[in-house]
């Protein structure tokens, strides 16, 4: 811009030389009075009519720069615009004012800041696995072979259900010790009934014959010795009548064979005999368990295993088209943490409607730690980010609106904890709260768009 002053200051203050006479004729020419070719004063407008049109910002010191030039054209340089009176009071850049209008315009919404148990979210994966309370690890109750099954692994299963049957070799022995032991148990009663008639027959021979009372009490020590074998007789009975009674076939079975019975509702996952097996009571038959109630198990690390809580609720995200979400609950957190991995878990309980949950499965988790506090929050949608950090718009007016810095603590995914910057019970702007920061930082920058 300087050079294109210079450029017209040289062009104003050159001076017409005269020409070289000659013996040509001369050019006719017109002429204008000071002896100035009429070229001149027209590029010097064009120059001046382009310095005005383009958006020279130091227009003052073009003006003081062109006067004399201008005067050298008989032109008058405009008087420059008297400047705006700068205001005592310059603009509060935390403030922004929009009427109704300009609200709805950008869609602005409002919330409130409120005061609210402070739950630190936390996320761990998992995994899904049966209850140990809901699962039944089943044996035969008696050795002998196996005659059927009626069931396999992943078949729904009801309690008393017969899931297979043997051939009861123990049932004879148990009826027969239970003969023998209902024999002996006869023989040991009459005993004890002879032992206690000599008693009685010593003690009154000794009032009317004087019969020594050694001889009462060793009466009185039979007597006893037999009643003694009279319980342990007794005893035995018992024994072997259970015995028989657990190893009795179910209804409508056949003689002589033994039951293997479901005592729950519930699923198959395991089993262990096959047809024609020998096998006894200590073999693993079937596991049965039921899925109504599952549980996840959600690795915890650092220092989540400290935050949460047996209580604290937990939402399982997992890979189940019709059910991808599920409630529960907080049942334990381990007190040992794994050396290998580092964590802890913690069992979260679930209701799991139709089995759509199974065993193994993995699954996300967001447990909700109670962390025993209050704070106040506000919607997440008002929190703004700025290069000075998080900023929210408290409303303190209709149509003003002010803008506080924020320190923030718990934040999630709906509300965020604020520990500085906004008091319970003030509104704030959430939807369209980011148009509040473009008009501020606009005006801030001096647009006039």
């Amino acid at each position: 811009m300087l050079l294109a002053v210079e450029t017209v200051a040289r062009i104003a203050g050159s001076e017409v030389r005269p020409r070289q006479r000659t013996n040509e004729a001369p050019a006719l020419r017109p002429s204008r009075p000071g002896g100035r070719p009429p070229w001149r004063g027209l590029a010097l407008l064009v120059v001046l009519v382009g310095l005005a049109g383009a958006g020279w910002t130091e227009r003052d010191a073009a003006g003081t720069a062109l006067a004399p030039l201008l005067a050298k054209l008989g032109l008058t340089a405009p008087a420059p615009a008297p400047a705006a009176a700068e205001s005592t009071t310059p603009a509060d850049p935390n403030l922004v004012t929009l009427d109704a209008a300009g609200q709805t315009r950008i869609g602005l919404a409002f919330g409130t800041a409120e005061t609210r148990r402070i739950v630190l979210p936390v996320r761990a994966p998992g995994m899904v696995a049966f209850d140990e309370r809901r699962v039944t690890h089943l044996k035969p109750r008696t050795p002998g072979r196996v005659l059927s099954l009626a069931v396999q692994p992943g078949d729904p299963v009801r309690a008393g259900q017969t899931l297979a049957t043997l051939d009861a070799a123990g049932l004879l022995e148990a009826r027969n010790g239970l003969a023998e032991a209902q024999a002996s148990l006869a023989e040991a009663q009459a005993t004890e009934t002879v032992a206690e008639l000599n008693l009685k027959r010593g003690q009154d021979l000794l009032k009317v014959m004087g019969v020594a009372q050694a001889e009462v009490d060793r009466r009185r020590v039979d007597l006893a010795k037999a009643h003694a074998a009279t319980l342990a007789a007794k005893a035995k009975v018992d024994l072997y009548a259970a015995q028989v009674q657990r190893l009795a076939p179910e209804p409508g079975a056949p003689a002589g064979t033994s039951a293997i019975v479901s005592p729950i509702d519930g699923v198959v996952t395991a089993s262990g005999i096959t047809l024609g097996e020998v096998v006894d009571t200590g073999s693993d038959a079937f596991t049965v368990a039921d899925p109504s109630r599952i549980q996840v198990l959600a690795n915890l690390y650092g220092r989540d295993i400290a935050a949460v809580k047996p209580g604290d609720t937990a939402t399982v995200r997992a890979p189940v088209p019709d059910h991808p979400t599920f409630a529960g609950r907080v049942r334990s957190v381990n007190a040992a943490v794994d050396p290998a991995t580092g964590t802890a878990p913690a069992r979260i309980e679930i209701a799991n409607p139709g089995g759509a949950l199974r065993a193994n499965m993995f699954v996300s988790v967001e447990i909700g730690a109670d962390l025993g506090r209050e704070g106040t929050t506000i919607p997440a949608a008002a929190v703004q980010q700025t290069e000075d950090g998080p900023v929210a718009f408290v409303r303190d007016a209709d149509d003003r609106f002010e803008k506080r810095a924020l320190s923030l603590g718990v934040q999630r995914a709906d509300w965020v904890e604020v520990t500085k910057g906004v008091s319970p019970g003030e509104t704030v702007a959430t939807k369209g709260s980011f148009g509040l920061k473009a008009i501020l930082l606009r005006s801030l920058l001096g647009s006039t768009d």
